[in-house]
């Protein structure tokens, strides 16, 4: 199969935020790859413009593997969303070796796998765009040492490969979501491991992000349009971070 198109791939693209990602890519005339461990929402092809291919970011040989199977079969990868991610809610003093080694595996080790394999292939023809998925939750987060953790990793790693690929023609920037409403955060107060009161106390637009605000991001950073821009993390958050921490209630008129 050929492509027109440019090719995209989304890691952990078949469903949440990561479909809405893939979603907007097409609309911006990409072919995109969910590349995910199950098919969710994204089987075979679809008028969309999504094809769906299996991947499972933690095993670093069959990352560069499915990405050279891509090239072969669809065209050059021109942008990489980095997405695929997940989450456990444990103390630290309670939280077992095993979860958290599967967070790093999937958030940080999967990250690096994808955004090495795609960038020396980006780099061969000097040109490509590499979206990194943080989150606020890495300036801290109680409950998720694993998660804050690889997230504020990811950072770092956006700013060194930003810093030492930006003049060889590669991108790499990273969009840090906050609060966003989608089906696991649902899940999460329904739990009650989060307060949808609380949370919206503390962030200034008063409201929950959608996934749709993610992708437009996404779909900038991915864009000419920040053709300037490398290294750089991007806050989608309706202002959390700059007033972090401090209940709406007790803010100063």
């Amino acid at each position: 199969m050929s492509a027109q198109r440019p090719i995209a791939i989304v890691t952990g693209g078949a469903a949440g935020i990561g479909w809405e990602i893939g979603r907007r890519l097409a609309a911006d005339g990409h072919l995109v790859v969910a590349a995910d461990r199950v098919p969710g929402l994204t089987a075979g092809e679809n008028p969309a413009g999504i094809v769906w291919r299996e991947l499972d970011v933690t095993d670093h040989a069959v990352v560069d593997r499915v990405f050279g199977e891509i090239e072969a079969e669809l065209g050059p990868i021109a942008v990489l969303v980095n997405n695929a991610g997940i989450q456990r809610h444990r103390g630290i003093e309670d939280l077992t070796w095993d979860e958290w080694a599967a967070v790093v595996d999937v958030n940080l080790h999967g990250v690096f796998s994808a955004l090495q394999a795609a960038g020396r292939r980006m780099l061969e023809r000097g040109d490509g765009v590499i979206v990194n998925i943080s989150s606020i939750s890495a300036r801290g987060s109680a409950g998720r040492a694993p998660y804050a953790t690889t997230k504020a990793a990811v950072i770092g790693l956006t700013a060194t490969a930003g810093a030492e690929w930006a003049a060889r023609g590669v991108r790499v920037n990273a969009v840090a979501p906050g609060y966003i409403d989608t089906g696991v955060f649902r899940q999460g107060v329904d739990a009650g491991t989060l307060s949808l009161d609380t949370i919206l106390s503390r962030i200034p637009a008063q409201r929950l992000g959608q996934a749709s605000e993610i992708a437009d991001a996404v779909s900038f950073l991915a864009s000419d349009r920040s053709r300037y821009m490398n290294g750089q993390t991007l806050y989608v958050d309706g202002g959390f971070m700059v007033d972090y921490g401090v209940p709406l209630a007790k803010r100063p008129e």
